[in-house]
């Protein structure tokens, strides 16, 4: 199973293991690509959505891997019993609503060995999220694909000091440094408080913006001191 760029860094960073569920499976794609490099015996592909469940059913009975992967049709962590599988991957959705998800079944995610999470946006709010609710980060791992740059991350329950913001935009871990894609994650958020910066005037009469442009100005600094 040919996977792209950003799932294919998705599943490097699933542990082997006995069992997992795909949260928002789409065409259930990567559980299959997870059980023929045996990273997985067995998976669950979950999707709210009855149409995309459909599609994956469709693909996993084309390759005759009915047996290997069931599919569950509802939302989040709901259609799955506390413990009955290792791990979870989440991918292409929002950060705050991944962080909704766990929130929403937290003993169910405190029970599994570990999470793949890949967010769309607010990636450093979900990583926030996870440092002050039991969750560390063990590795993180970017993508670009189609001249966009995807965020990654495998994180497990455990205790890791609380994030700052700006912490989970740069990240974590001190081998996320190290990647390629490092230089050009890091100018991306630059260009973020550069828009900011140039949108509201030093003397603005409105305090919150003056503080915000404030705020902006000190962690272009920080930013820019680690290219």
């Amino acid at each position: 199973m040919k996977l792209t760029e950003r799932l294919e860094k998705v599943a490097s960073l699933v542990p082997k293991s006995t069992s997992m569920a795909d949260i928002g499976t789409d065409h259930g794609y990567l559980p299959l690509a997870l059980l023929e490099e045996g990273k997985v015996e067995r998976a669950i592909a979950c999707d709210i959505n009855r149409g995309p469940l459909e599609r994956a059913r469709e693909h996993i009975i084309s390759v005759g891997r009915e047996k290997d992967i069931a599919l569950r049709l509802g939302g989040g962590l709901s259609v799955l019993e506390k413990g009955e599988v290792d791990g979870v991957v989440i991918a292409g959705m929002g950060g705050l609503m991944m962080r909704d998800i766990l929130e929403a079944d937290i003993d169910k995610a405190q029970a599994l060995r570990w999470l793949v999470l890949q967010p769309q946006n607010h990636v450093a709010d979900l990583k926030r999220y996870l440092s002050t609710h039991h969750f560390r980060v063990l590795r993180e791992e970017m993508a670009l694909e189609d001249r966009q740059l995807y965020e990654m991350f495998l994180a497990a329950p455990g205790e890791m000091e609380p994030v700052t913001l700006l912490e989970g935009e740069i990240g974590v871990t001190a081998a996320y440094r190290q990647h390629p894609l490092f230089p050009l994650h890091i100018r991306k958020l630059i260009r973020k408080r550069d828009f900011l910066i140039n949108g509201v005037a030093e003397d603005s009469s409105n305090e919150r913006n003056r503080l915000r442009r404030a705020q902006a100005v000190e962690e272009k600094k920080r930013l820019e001191a680690l290219l």
